[in-house]
């Protein structure tokens, strides 16, 4: 156990023994973590009040410590690194203590809300999202050639899907010639759209964007008269959905 050192001897005026001075520098810093402790234990709520009366304490002895003539750089260091934490620690309680005075402390606002949250009743489950529509372009004009997969905007994927006249006509085929490989295309690159827009992708399935497409690719060929359908991934209002152009 270390002598008691007297703490009224580090003041301006006297030289400090060095290791006396390390003796109440390992003693400040056991005293100012436990200060941080006790004022985030105020900050969480567990304690009514702040420790405004060992904040001042703690602040009066380290002064004072700094204040101490040390002849040793080592030590010298050690004070002033143990000073400066607790600046850091100081500037960080004052600005909280200022914003849970002023009403703009983000933990308290969350507890609020928390306890507010819970005389509201629990919301009905959302539901399964559906399958992608398919929008039709206001006019079959043929797109431009599709960029390089290097160059393509962010957000935006375009495919080209021909479907051979004859079937097409004929309506053969369950998705008027869709093969699996150029569906599983356009899930991909609507997945990866809707994620880039911060959407939830959990309840968009492959099969159902198959289905979606099995259904409506016979019918827009048939109504524009057209032997190919372009897909094309866009964003539109933050959201991304699937554009049909078809083509003659």
């Amino acid at each position: 156990m270390p002598e008691a050192v007297d703490r009224k001897s580090l003041d301006k005026k006297t030289l400090g023994d060095s290791d006396q001075v390390l003796t109440v520098v390992e003693e400040l810093e056991g005293e100012l973590s436990a200060l941080r402790v006790a004022f985030e234990q105020y900050f969480l709520g567990v304690e009514r009040r702040p420790p405004t009366e060992k904040h001042d304490t703690l602040k009066r002895r380290l002064v004072q410590l700094r204040n101490t003539v040390v002849r040793q750089t080592a030590v010298k260091f050690r004070v002033q690194s143990l000073y400066n934490k607790y600046l850091t620690y100081e500037r960080l309680w004052q600005r909280t203590l200022m914003e849970i005075e002023a009403g703009t402390y983000k933990r308290d606002l969350f507890k609020a809300k928390l306890h507010s949250s819970k005389r509201v009743e629990k919301p009905a489950e959302k539901a399964p999202e559906p399958a992608p529509a398919i929008a039709p372009a206001p006019v079959p004009v043929p797109p431009p050639p599709p960029l390089p997969k290097a160059t393509a905007p962010m957000g935006v994927a375009t495919h080209k899907l021909p479907v051979p006249p004859a079937r097409a006509a004929a309506g053969a085929g369950p998705a008027g010639g869709l093969s699996e490989q150029k569906i599983k295309a356009i899930y991909d690159a609507y997945v990866m759209a809707k994620k880039r827009c911060n959407e939830d992708t959990s309840k968009i399935t492959f099969d159902a964007v198959a289905n979606t497409l099995k259904k409506q690719v016979p019918d827009l060929l048939k109504q524009h008269k057209a032997s190919t359908v372009d897909f094309k991934v866009v964003i539109k209002d933050g959201k991304a959905i699937l554009r049909a152009l078809p083509k003659e």
